[in-house]
This record gives C-alpha cells, structure tokens and sequence, in this order.
C-alpha cells in the first residue's frame, strides 16, 4: 500500500494510517511530541531534542548552516550565560569571577610567583586569555 505525502506540520501516522499534527513548536516531525521534532516552527531553538522558544541557561543560540533554526550550544563550564560563542560569558557561576568574557575561579595560588604575576599584569596577558587559569586568577584577586 502507497503512504501518503503529508503535509508540512503533519506527519504520517501508521497506526491510523494517516497524517497526524507534529507538536505547534515542530515544522516538521516524525510523531506528535515536542521531542520528535526535526525541524523547528519559526522562532524556535532546537535544544535537547526538543524547540523551545529559547535557549535554557547556560546555552546560547546559533546559526547552522541548513537548517531553519537555531541550535542552542553549551556555554563553557564556568558560564553561567554566554552571548555569540562558547566563550563569550556574560553571567558567571558560582564561586568563579568574570574577567573580560571569562570565568576564572575565585580562589587564590598558594605559590604565586610575585614577578611572574606583575609580568602578566604589565603584558595584559589575562585579557589576551594567556596564563588564565595558571596565574591571572591569582594575580586578579591577590591584588
């Protein structure tokens, strides 16, 4: 027996043998709940298998090529929100501290080495992301 071309929000059903509703966030779908989605409706995210209308915290939205929607990426570890990329933070977890678009830990080296700190202080090195977690933490909130 033929199957029938559904329309585009449908999906075919072979149980009732016909075309079934995708769930309202889907465009398309290969079965009624929001995590059988394949692509998403207009101003949806896909993100954990499901669309959602936006990004959970801790993701961001991005542009992929061929696909009509957004796909929300994880935000690096420590980030609580991120804007653009992975490492572009906006919003911190607990316990860490933003520097430009970084989160680095708040805690302190014990053996913080005192020139090697006012080195990468002077050189701007934590803002160009180089020693971020070795030294910048230390040299950061040590003063």
């Amino acid at each position: 027996s033929c199957i029938p071309d559904c329309e585009p929000g449908t999906y075919f059903d072979s149980e009732l043998v016909k075309c079934g509703e995708c769930h309202h966030t889907c465009r398309t779908c290969v079965g009624p709940s929001r995590e059988e989605c394949i692509h998403c409706a207009k101003s949806f995210h896909f993100q954990d298998w499901k669309c959602v209308p936006a990004c959970g915290e801790g993701f961001y939205p991005e542009e992929m090529p061929g696909l009509p929607h957004k796909v929300c990426r994880r935000c690096e570890e420590n980030c609580l929100s991120c804007e653009g990329s992975s490492r572009n933070c906006s919003r911190c977890k607990a316990g860490f501290t933003q520097l430009g678009t970084s989160c680095i830990t708040n805690h302190t080296c014990s053996n913080a080495d005192e020139t090697f700190c006012e080195m990468v202080k002077s050189n701007r090195l934590c803002e160009r992301k180089l020693f971020i977690q070795f030294c910048c933490r230390t040299c950061l909130l040590a003063g």
